[in-house]
């Protein structure tokens, strides 16, 4: 068995990625309604409104602490919040959506080799375990087809992308440690602060295009609230004691389950079907996730 520490955070991070799966079957029934980024940029205003609400005493009480660990907590929104919204968006005009889908899926490996390069050595069974859990995902949004992923033409769409997928996984690394005496709620309140700052300016430029489009509508609205409770503050806030608990490295080996989860809302919510490449894929994924967590009980 794992370290108690380690089960508790690997179930954190499992909750963060069940939650954003299911604020992907949530944004596809939005989509027409509201235009991306001013989408984001409103879940995560509105997220800022609620934290605030709650967290300014504790915020304001470990400011001392926080503004020592504040470099840290902008990259992080940088690289983690406000960077992914704007290239997903960008690349999703020049690409396919089976490249983005197996482009998205590859912030764990990129994790687990960032780690490597500064020096955190990787057990044999975190490499392994990477593989099989990525297999398992291409295998998921290929179909099942191969020749989809071996007939991939690549564009200027898929280095944003990339480069999407690589800055969620710094945002990971960043905020595995953080100092003793400052709460995640507190890290996830200035982290959403300054992701909102950043968002500004892409909506403006959003605003900007003829395809613009903004309605206010139940679907809208539903969207929004559960983007913003669920899948901005409740999944990132759990995802970050994930990290600090479980580690960067196992945390996305969770990740990697992103997708599979994603197709199971997708049947019960949308009546999407699903056959045996889900459950092969799902072997993968799962194998990949146990295998790699036995290197996480040595670490």
């Amino acid at each position: 068995m794992f370290k108690n520490q380690v089960v508790i955070g690997s179930l954190y991070a499992l909750l963060a990625t069940v939650l954003w799966a299911g604020a992907f079957i949530i944004a596809r029934l939005a989509v027409g309604e509201i235009s991306p980024m001013t989408l984001g940029a409103t879940r995560w205003g509105m997220a800022l409104v609620i934290l605030c609400t709650f967290t300014l005493p504790r915020v304001k009480r470990e400011w001392p602490i926080a503004k020592k660990f504040l470099p840290q907590i902008i990259a992080a929104a940088a690289f983690g919040v406000a960077a992914y919204s704007p290239l997903s968006y960008f690349a999703a005009q020049t690409t396919s959506a089976i490249n983005l889908s197996l482009l998205s899926v590859t912030t764990p490996i990129f994790i687990v080799i960032i780690s490597a390069t500064m020096g955190q050595k990787q057990s044999l069974h975190t490499w392994a375990g990477c593989v099989v859990a990525l297999l398992g995902s291409f295998y998921l949004v290929s179909g099942g087809d191969i020749n989809q992923i071996l007939e991939m033409k690549f564009a200027a769409g898929d280095i944003l992308m990339l480069a999407a997928a690589i800055g969620f996984a710094i945002y990971s690394i960043i905020l595995k440690k953080t100092p003793t005496g400052l709460s995640s709620i507190t890290i996830m309140t200035l982290m959403t602060f300054f992701a909102v700052l950043m968002l500004i300016p892409c909506v403006m430029w959003e605003s900007t295009l003829p395809s613009m489009v903004f309605n206010l509508n139940f679907v809208v609205f539903f969207s929004i609230i559960f983007s913003a409770i669920c899948s901005s503050i409740i999944a990132w806030w759990t995802w970050n004691i994930g990290l600090t608990k479980a580690g960067p490295e196992l945390c996305g080996m969770i990740y990697y389950s992103l997708p599979l989860w994603g197709g199971f809302f997708a049947y019960i919510f949308l009546g999407e079907k699903m056959n045996s490449v889900h459950f092969i894929s799902g072997a993968l994924i799962i194998g990949g996730i146990v295998w790699a967590s036995r290197g996480a009980k040595k670490a």
